[in-house]
This record gives structure tokens, sequence and C-alpha cells, in this order.
């Protein structure tokens, strides 16, 4: 066995044992450790500062683009974000071990199903440090083991954080192996991603390549979103003021996350506001590429090329179009959008109601920004990450998303032969 080979069989190996202790660790414990984590990130903070600096230094000297360095940012304020998140985390109910759906058969037996931890679980991940406190308090409060593997791009913050991460699970008694972050090779990546007998699950979160990237090569199951090309449509009976103030702020508030919106769809019988609107996204420095028609009521707005209407692009830029009705804004979002979050504003309720219902993204809304796709707003500390799959988590994922569940039978002495 090669020394390669050899290191990330330690690392899968001590994951999955600690996986085994931290399933049956009790819920104080699991408290205990977050509560520790957050008095270490406050005692060092100014550490975690200094060592973010060399880490953005460095990024602006190798020319990373200016999103992926807005990501990697990690200042007193992100930290101070992050102890919050860990004492709500905390406080949020230990989903293990809870049992759903309990039912009486006809034969007498009770069953049900109980929720029970995923394992051992991979990250992967660009810039980023504040997903690598999420993504270890989220994995030890639901039970699971992870294996944290950062960006080279902050590499100086991860290993501080790693050490953090130690010391908080030594404190509460818990295996130290059960939060590892690690600077890993392409090579040792694509080892960890070939051995499904000892990871469980995958949860990739960066940019369209890198998840692209992780899916082809993984055999392990990988939740995954390749872009979040939202939209924000302007429906029939919109109140004005609520349309602005939601457009701008899906933008403005955060630009290069993928719950930003991308697209503005403005329904026909409202278009004698278009040049209103136009007007105002580009005062607020938002620039506006439109259809033909938006061009010919706004002469603010640039022609949109057929590239536009799919574009995440975690800029400052909206694609703008007219539609005629909801249908056609909802047959717009189903061929361009990439079913992350999708808002319509109305005032019509059988509108709203129709969008929510119909419009096949993980996050549907009305009459809110698209920037409350955001796990610790919807209550759950914060999120590993936002599904757009298919799979058993889809949008943004808390507590509940890490588990899976086995059924549990309690009988009376049946058997099935009588």
């Amino acid at each position: 066995m090669n020394q390669r080979n050899k290191k990330i069989e330690q690392i899968t190996g001590s994951a999955r044992e600690a996986s085994k202790t931290l399933a049956r660790v009790n819920t104080t414990a699991k408290n205990a450790c977050l509560m520790a984590m957050a008095e270490l990130l406050e005692d060092n903070k100014q550490k975690l500062v200094a060592a973010n600096k060399k880490d953005m230094e460095a990024a602006e000297r190798d020319g990373i683009a200016e999103s992926l360095v807005n990501r990697l940012l990690f200042d007193e304020a992100k930290i101070d974000s992050r102890i919050r998140s860990l004492a709500k985390i905390a406080r949020l109910p230990d989903p293990v071990g809870q049992v759903k759906d309990m039912q009486r058969t006809e034969n007498g037996l009770l069953v049900g199903r109980m929720q029970v931890p995923l394992g051992v679980l991979l990250m992967i991940y660009e810039a980023r440090p504040h997903v690598t406190v999420n993504a270890g308090a989220f994995a030890l409060k639901s039970g699971n083991a992870i294996i944290c593997k950062g960006g080279s791009e902050a590499s100086n913050c991860n290993t501080l954080l790693n050490e953090l991460w130690r010391k908080a699970l030594e404190t509460a008694g818990l295996p130290p192996k059960a939060v590892q972050v690690l600077q890993l090779s392409h090579q040792q990546v694509d080892e960890l991603l070939n051995r499904p007998q000892e990871i469980d699950l995958v949860i990739p979160r960066g940019g369209k390549k890198l998840i692209e990237t992780v899916a082809s090569q993984s055999k392990i199951p990988v939740i995954k979103h390749y872009e979040g090309v939202c939209s924000v449509y302007i429906g029939r009976e919109a109140d004005r003021e609520k349309a602005l103030n939601i457009a701008l702020d899906s933008k403005l508030l955060m630009p290069a996350v993928c719950n930003a919106a991308e697209t503005v769809l403005v329904d026909s019988s409202m278009e004698e506001w278009v040049p209103e609107l136009v007007s105002e996204l580009t005062q607020n420095g938002i620039e506006v590429r439109g259809c033909e028609k938006t061009c010919a009521l706004s002469s603010e707005a640039v022609p949109a090329s057929e590239d536009d209407w799919g574009t995440e692009y975690l800029d400052k830029i909206y694609s703008f179009r007219i539609v005629n009705g909801i249908e056609e804004a909802m047959e717009h979002i189903e061929v361009y959008g990439s079913a992350h979050t999708d808002v319509i504003v109305t005032e019509n309720y059988s509108d709203a109601q129709r969008f929510i219902e119909q419009v096949d993204s993980s996050v549907v809304m009305a009459n809110a920004s698209t920037m409350f796709c955001d796990g610790e707003t919807l209550g759950m500390g914060a999120e590993i990450g936002i599904s757009t799959d298919r799979f058993h988590a889809r949008g943004p994922m808390g507590l509940p998303e890490l588990t899976i569940y086995k059924h549990v039978i309690w009988g009376g002495g049946q058997i099935y032969g009588e």
C-alpha cells in the first residue's frame, strides 16, 4: 500500500469509528461541544482574522475571481455570526432517535420510522471558512462524522479551525476525528470519492465546474446544486413598492450568493411600469439586459442575448423580460431556471397559489425576497448546503436532512405463519 492510500484509509477509518460513537452520543454532549466551539471562536477571534487576512492577501496576489474573494472573507462580523449560529443549533431539537409516523397495523404491530444519522459525510467546498464551522456543527448535532475538504485559498483559516474543532470535541469528551478539516490534493480527493463503503454522502459547495467534477467522479451519492438562476416574477396586480424592494433586495444584498436573483420577469399587464423599474434598477448600480420589448420601452436597458436568460451572473446584472401572463413566466422558469429559488410578486392570491403549486423549484416564494432562501432565516440555525436535487433533501439543508430513517416495529408475539 502506498503512503497516499494509507493516509486516505486513516482519514476514512477514523471518521467511520467516530461516526459509530456519535450515533450513540446524547444530546447534552453534542451541545456541550457546540458551545465549546463557540467559546473557542470567541477566544481565538483575532487569530482567525489574522489567518484569514493571509488567505485574502494570497488570493488577491493570485488573481482569484472577486466573487470567490468575497466568499473567502472571515472577519469579526462573520465570526460573531457563526458564534450565534452555534448557539442556535445547540438549541434546536436533536433529530436522532425521533420516531415518526407511528401507526398500528391490522395484526397489532406498532410500526414507525426512527431517524438515524447518515454516518460519514464528505464536504468539498471553495473558500467559505464559515462553512467549516457550519458543516462541523450540523454533522455533529445530527450524529454524523464529517471530512471537510476546504479550498486551498482558505488554508490558513481552515488549519486553525481544524484545531479548534479538535479542542472542542476533546472538551466534550467526543472523538477528536469526528470533524476533520483537511488540506488534500486532487488525487486524494478522487480517492475519497471512490470509497462508498466508508463515506455515505458527498456535499459539494462551489462553482458549477467543481460540482460537475465531483458528481462525475464520485461513486458515493452526491447532493448538489449546479447553479442558482433565480427569478423574480412581477405578476398582475403586483404592488409596485413591494415589487421594486424585492427586486432590489434579491440582487443587491449579496449579489454573489446562489440565492441572489438573476432574472426579472414582468407581466405584460404591468409593462407601463417597466421604464420606471428599469430606471430604479440602473440607478442602484444594476445593469439591465432586456428583451426586445423592454429595450423599446427603456433606453437604459441593453439588449439581452439568448445566453443571458440562463446565466448565473453572481454580479449586479439582471436579465429582464416582459412575459404574456403567468403561464409564460412559469415556462421561462422551467426552460432557463435552475430549480433553486423563484418568486412571484402579486396581490392576486389565485396567481400566487398557482405559482407556488406549479413552479418546480426547491424553494418557491410569494411576495418575499430570494434572500429568505437561507437556513438561519428559516429557523435551521444556518445551513450545510442548498439542494436542488430530487433527493431526500431539497432546498436549504439543516439537521433533519442529515439523517435517514430505519423502520422500527413493536410486536406482542405475532408470528407470520398463523
